[in-house]
């Protein structure tokens, strides 16, 4: 069994303001991408706040993680 890496996603996520792309997580936190989409999809905290289109490249999803307060209560 692998050790979960959702905590060093949601660093780097709540890191940067802006939110980076996939890409950027990979690079910054050296997860492999199959990885990190995995990761993505199991994230309930993880979303994608916006679409960017660099010159021609296809769109990009740019992710947010929101911040959960530590005495919110359970659903």
């Amino acid at each position: 069994m692998r050790k979960s890496r959702h905590h060093l996603i949601r660093e780097t996520l709540l890191a940067h303001e802006d939110g980076p792309t996939k890409s950027q997580i990979c690079t910054i936190s050296g997860i492999d991408a199959r990885s990190l989409k995995k990761s993505l999809d199991a994230m309930p905290d993880v979303y994608i706040d916006r679409w960017e289109q660099p010159k021609r490249r296809l769109i990009t999803p740019i992710y947010i993680a929101v911040k959960v307060p530590e005495d919110c209560p359970k659903p």
